[in-house]
């Protein structure tokens, strides 16, 4: 959480559940160092400390997937707080979002609110189903399985 906005953000809340999580697991700085490293991520204690306390501003893509590989959760859950405040999921440029919606966006669900109509479409082009995404139509770029969602077939429910 970023105390002067009192507005959460992905960084903050991926080291708030890193602590969490590591402590929850009954890990050392030093033993989540250890299973990174296995996993190619160069971490040790300096590390998952320095950024647990905020004195390391952020983590990489890959880290942050290994990380929930370690901790065997979602990537997503590392990201998103999950209960409904506010979210920042930008630095600047954008106004923060309810949690919940950034949630719902980052898992596939439905675009972010106040984005256009016309680009539901693409949106929804690129996201897997539980079921998996069929096979991609080489003309459209478009996977058979959102052709069930536009046409409001049985798959076209959405939240």
């Amino acid at each position: 959480m970023n105390a002067r906005e009192g507005v959460a953000n992905p960084t903050s809340v991926v080291r708030g559940k890193v602590k969490e999580l590591r402590r929850r697991k009954g890990l050392t700085a030093a033993e989540l160092g250890e299973r990174l490293a296995e996993l190619g991520v160069p971490w040790n204690r300096g590390i998952v400390t320095n950024f647990e306390l905020g004195r390391r501003p952020a983590v990489s893509v890959q880290e942050l997937l290994a990380l929930a590989h370690v901790f065997d959760v979602a990537p997503a859950s590392l990201l998103v707080p999950l209960d409904s405040e506010p979210y920042r999921i930008t630095p600047e440029g954008t106004d923060p979002v309810n949690s919940a919606d950034a949630w719902l966006w980052i898992t596939g669900h439905r675009p972010l609110p106040g984005a256009l109509k016309s680009a539901e479409r693409l949106y929804f082009a690129e996201v897997p189903t539980e079921a998996g995404r069929g096979e991609r139509d080489e003309a459209t770029g478009l996977y058979e399985w959102y052709e069930k969602i536009d046409s409001g077939g049985a798959d076209g429910d959405r939240l």
